[in-house]
């Protein structure tokens, strides 16, 4: 279940990283491929997930920071995660490490998750994500998505 929370927020972070390009249209930069490497348990309620995202950059170097991300069941927060900061060379197709970190929000049960292992319907799941993303001078500029819909997301990715 842990692993398929952390494929749910490496489709976050991909998204990011689409959203936040800075060449001739949002569509220069493409996710390549990601790979859940390896997940963490803390404790009942959280996790650490390192993450391979492999990223085609044709446009200049960027850098995402500060990413943030509630993932909602029916408009109700079930899951908090945050990124370390990442950034993405120029002219460049390679594959990046990232580490996420996700906690499950306290008054959500976990065993409601088990329904889309039954039924893999992701319409009642949605994301409200944040970030900054920089270009390699400084210049920077804060992007917020809400009621992003899981199931038109990657279709997109």
């Amino acid at each position: 279940m842990i692993k398929k929370i952390a494929k749910l927020a490496a489709l976050l972070l991909a998204a990011a990283l689409c959203l936040c390009s800075c060449g001739k249209s949002l569509k220069d930069i493409k996710i390549t491929s990601y790979e859940v490497t390896s997940v963490s348990p803390r404790g009942l309620s959280a996790f650490d997930a390192t993450i391979d995202l492999g990223v085609d950059n044709p446009s200049v170097q960027f850098s995402l920071s500060a990413i943030s991300a509630t993932v909602k069941m029916d408009g109700a927060p079930c899951l908090y995660l945050t990124a370390d900061d990442v950034k993405v060379e120029a002219r460049s197709e390679q594959v990046y490490t990232l580490i996420l970190h996700g906690v499950l929000d306290k008054a959500f049960n976990p065993f409601s998750l088990l329904t889309l292992f039954q039924n893999p319907d992701l319409e009642p799941i949605t994301i409200d994500l944040s970030y900054r993303g920089s270009l390699k001078g400084g210049l920077g500029k804060d992007f917020e998505y809400k009621d992003i819909k899981v199931k038109d997301l990657i279709g997109r990715i």
